[in-house]
């Protein structure tokens, strides 16, 4: 399997077809000191790989569970065609997660963990044969103990996609119509604004291009698009509150839409965070990655004031990171970009405004 990059998520409370989602079988153990430990609680033992969106199902390493250098694990099998693309998070209760994925013919194919909490993924990773997969469990930390969540989404292409009713569209396929629209909104309103006097920005339109990427389970997309190196502030600015209102926008026109046509749109099909990335067309660097939430979107629509717009700009301008590409960048003076993909370069984001993380509130 070969590893890019993921989120968190929620779907089904599901396992392997025809078995079970995980038994408790819990018995107390006493320690040395009398401590009761608790033992084979809530085993996993397998899942499946859904036709489209994710699956979620619970368990909980104990001292009941087999263990391999000091840290326990439960094996999760998981039945698999050559050629499927998942993602992968396990996430863990008060713990430290890890798991190994184990290949039909026994070797092992990746070792996934995180040692700083909360989460652990896998993204886009390709099943190289057909068979039975075992996912182990594990923490990265010895002797640890903990309720678990391992969530499996399948990844699929964009082609074929908006295909049938579009009552029957799964979430990606609603991110992604939302997503081409607001990035036909952009353009549209870029150019009539400012005609030739800057260099044409466009946001990806089409769901099949490689800049336009949704992830349903974390409720997110991501635009990756071109912005010239040497755009002056006023340029960059230009449009980032194109992007920006835009979106608002577009969560109002999807509500009106789908209230007055059999078309069931509705601003459920905008995703609660749209991340974007713009990279220099000549050295392909980042310029800067910022982030926009549905949340920020709402409240400036409640207000639609001068003072309104202002505090939405903030909460927008909060999120800039700069890349390498971005005229007069400075690694030492500038808040740059964190180490990772979006959306983990904001793994950590806290809004000055707000006392949660992203991961947190989001699960990221």
């Amino acid at each position: 399997m070969a590893a890019l990059i993921l989120t968190a998520g929620c779907a089904g409370f599901l396992s392997d077809k025809g078995g079970t989602n995980g038994v408790d079988t819990s018995t107390p153990a006493s320690t040395e000191d009398g401590e009761v430990k608790r033992t084979n609680g809530t085993d996993l033992r397998s899942m499946y790989i859904p036709e489209n969106g994710s699956v979620t199902a619970s368990g909980e390493l104990d001292y009941g569970d087999p263990s391999e250098s000091n840290k326990f694990y439960e094996p999760v099998q998981i039945t698999a065609d050559e050629g499927e693309v998942v993602n992968i998070t396990m996430e863990a209760e008060n713990g430290n997660p890890g798991f190994r994925v184990v290949n039909p013919d026994g070797n092992v194919s990746q070792v996934v963990s995180n040692e700083r909490g909360g989460q652990a993924q896998l993204i886009e990773g390709e099943f190289n044969q057909s068979g039975r997969y075992t996912f182990e469990a594990t923490s990265a930390d010895q002797s640890a103990t903990f309720n678990y969540t391992l969530t499996i989404e399948r990844v699929t292409e964009n082609e074929g996609l908006f295909r049938g009713d579009a009552a029957q569209w799964n979430e990606t396929e609603q991110y992604l119509m939302f997503s081409q629209d607001m990035a036909g909104v952009v353009k549209e309103v870029y150019n009539e604004e400012h005609g030739s006097s800057y260099s044409a920005v466009e946001l990806p339109e089409y769901a099949n291009e490689s800049g336009l990427k949704a992830n349903a389970t974390g409720d997110y997309v991501v635009y990756t698009y071109e912005m010239p190196s040497e755009y002056n502030f006023t340029q960059r600015n230009t449009v980032d509150v194109t992007a920006t209102l835009s979106y608002s926008g577009g969560l109002k026109r999807y509500e009106e839409f789908g209230n007055n046509t059999d078309t069931p749109t509705n601003r459920s099909w905008a995703p609660e965070i749209v991340f974007f990335k713009a990279v220099d067309p000549e050295s392909g660097e980042t310029v800067s990655t910022t982030f926009i939430t549905k949340e920020w979107a709402l409240r400036y629509q409640e207000g639609e004031s001068d003072e309104a717009f202002s505090y939405y700009m903030g909460d927008y301008y909060s999120t800039l990171r700069y890349g390498p590409a971005r005229q007069g960048y400075s690694p030492e003076r500038d808040d740059t970009i964190a180490s990772g993909e979006l959306p983990e370069a904001y793994y950590n984001y806290t809004n000055p405004r707000y006392n949660s993380t992203l991961a947190e509130k989001y699960g990221l």
